[in-house]
């Protein structure tokens, strides 16, 4: 970009972040993998050096869906603010409260209105921080990585980039979980719910997930784990394990709707519940539907994520030896035999073994049958036959105990 002529010559003082100002705070401004998230959910990939803001305009169109115009580079705070949907508020600051807000913020220059205004509403909004404001200021000049991170900034604002709770390491993380729960029940899409329990009747299918598109994580997947249980307490325990082990990761639980066979050799069909029930479809014929969760954990880098194959499965899995009579090899608590938990790159041939998610998707929701490779073509057209929709197949790489499970090899 080139140099922001039209002000930075009326610069009065030099710009100097004091340490009585608006603290900075927002660390997620500079996470290392904005390049890489911004290519695989809106594919925007910026020259390597400078940015022109032309580019910069176009970019910041793609990811905001608005259509933004840099005439001049003092532009630049009003197209983030305006990409950001503050544009009214940015108006109804004075010039007076501009420059206040400004020396809040350690900035004490001369600027026109119409950018004072649109800088100290947009670093109100955590959309840059201070020091990158006065790098701009002073040099005029968007390098690569500020103009990613200021992308990834606009889409978070927007709620068009990740979607998550909290991360391992945050104090509150428990807390947070608990509330999450407290919002969790069975809930239902009509359409796709008949289409899986068809699927399940005709034998395609041995049962699927219910989801909500809304409560998608949208993680960066090749750092990227998603993890199936039932229990709240068991994932608290799994937090708390990988914090004790030095493991941070970004935190999305997804609730779903486990639809599967309910046996009448298990016993008599339970009262229903906000959280669980039997449904008969036909003579002997009868479908139970859980309330369970997909934890998404997003790792800090690729060698946390290669280790939680072994904490899971000296942790949290269940096996002859740990279940056997005087053992006191200790486990979470709702370990299970075969814990499920997958990622969509094979980022061990040893730990994972690939299937298929055979995924429909209609107003909102989606329903998730996995199939093995050499079972895939007669579920995808079980599902086809019935929906009238295109099953969508995302490849997945599952641990090496739910693949025993699914080929039923083996029970532990």
């Amino acid at each position: 970009m080139k140099k922001i002529t039209t002000f930075v010559g009326m610069l009065v003082l030099t710009a100097l972040l004091f340490g009585n100002g608006v603290s900075e705070g927002n660390t997620q401004f500079t996470d290392p993998t904005n390049a890489q998230y911004l290519d695989q959910y809106f594919s925007v990939t910026l020259p390597s050096t400078v940015v022109d803001r032309s580019t910069f305009a176009a970019s910041l169109s793609k990811i905001s869906g608005k259509q933004i115009v840099l005439n001049q580079d003092a532009d630049l705070f009003k197209a983030l603010v305006q990409a950001s949907d503050l544009n009214e508020l940015a108006l109804t600051y004075s010039n007076e409260k501009a420059l206040n807000r400004l020396q809040q913020y350690g900035i004490f220059t001369a600027l026109p209105s119409d950018v004072s205004r649109y800088l100290a509403c947009a670093l109100d909004a955590h959309l840059l921080p201070a020091s990158v404001a006065m790098q701009l200021l002073s040099t005029g000049t968007l390098d690569s990585k500020t103009a990613d991170n200021l992308l990834m900034s606009v889409a978070n604002a927007n709620g068009e980039a990740r979607n998550y709770i909290g991360k391992v390491s945050d104090a509150d993380i428990l807390m947070r979980i608990s509330n999450a729960f407290d919002g969790y029940t069975l809930f239902s899409d009509g359409n796709l719910d008949k289409i899986g329990a068809a699927t399940v009747q005709k034998r395609a299918s041995t049962g699927y997930n219910l989801k909500k598109d809304a409560d998608a994580a949208r993680f960066l997947s090749s750092r990227t784990i998603q993890y199936g249980h039932s229990d709240e307490v068991h994932l608290k325990q799994l937090i708390v394990l990988l914090n004790s082990e030095g493991i941070d990761a970004k935190i999305q639980i997804e609730p779903k709707v486990s639809i599967y066979e309910y046996l009448l050799d298990w016993g008599p069909v339970p009262e229903p519940s906000p959280y669980y029930m039997v449904l008969e479809f036909s003579d002997n014929f009868y479908l139970a539907y859980a309330v369970e969760y997909d934890a998404k954990f997003e790792f800090n880098s690729k060698e946390d994520l290669l280790r939680f194959d072994s904490l899971i499965n000296t942790y949290a899995k269940k096996n002859d030896t740990n279940q056997a009579k005087g053992s006191n090899i200790p486990l979470l608590k709702g370990s299970w035999w075969q814990p499920l938990y997958s990622t969509t790159f094979n980022a061990d041939p040893k730990a994972y073994v690939e299937i298929v998610d055979c995924v429909l998707e209609d107003n909102g929701y989606s329903i998730h049958p996995f199939s093995l490779l050499e079972n895939k073509a007669n579920l995808i057209n079980t599902l086809e036959s019935l929906s009238g929709l295109s099953v969508h197949e995302h490849t997945l790489f599952v641990n090496n105990a739910f693949h025993r499970y699914l080929t039923g090899a083996d029970y532990q």
